[in-house]
């Protein structure tokens, strides 16, 4: 462990993501990334601070700092797939253009429609315009959606994992 307090920070805050529910998902995600980038800036402050820019002519230290690189450097890259994940996972719920939100409640049957369409006057199913949503009002329907339908299938997940870890501890 190059840095174990802020490794354990990120532990905690990865797990508090795994668990977040559709209203702390994007608060929860937004603090995580904040600590990906808090790690990575000391990652990368870190052969400086330890010198690993210096050559050493001792064999033994050369192998110390050359594992010493490679441990920082995967933990480099490890961060920042990390951080392009949980990026990718923040906007997948706040960047929603008016399109997008439309396709979104198409597919999952908002309010047991799959007919809406995007006009200048908002989003609307079937030709009663009693059946608008604003723009605004269908991204967040959408964002919300989305949010449901990413936990639902975290959980899905983690059951199928626990359902094939059980089998497997039996033997059945």
């Amino acid at each position: 462990m190059l840095y174990p307090a802020l490794e354990e920070k990120l532990r905690k805050a990865r797990l508090a993501l795994d668990g977040a529910t559709s209203g702390s998902i994007i608060e929860l995600c937004k603090q995580y990334l904040a600590l990906l980038a808090e790690y990575r800036a000391e990652l990368y402050k870190l052969p400086d601070t330890l010198g690993l820019n210096r050559h050493s002519k001792s064999s033994s230290s050369r192998a110390e700092v050359s594992d010493t690189r490679k441990e920082v450097r995967t933990s480099i890259e490890h961060t920042t797939q990390e951080r392009n994940r949980a990026g990718a996972l923040l906007l997948s719920f706040t960047a929603v253009s008016g399109y997008e939100a439309t396709a979104t409640l198409n597919r999952l049957k908002y309010k047991g429609h799959d007919n809406w369409e995007l006009s200048a006057g908002g989003v609307r199913w079937g030709d009663n315009n009693d059946h608008r949503l604003t723009v605004q009002e269908a991204v967040e329907a959408a964002s919300l959606l989305r949010r449901e339908e990413h936990i639902a299938m975290k959980e899905a997940h983690h059951e199928i994992h626990s359902l094939i870890g059980r089998e497997t501890r039996t033997g059945d």
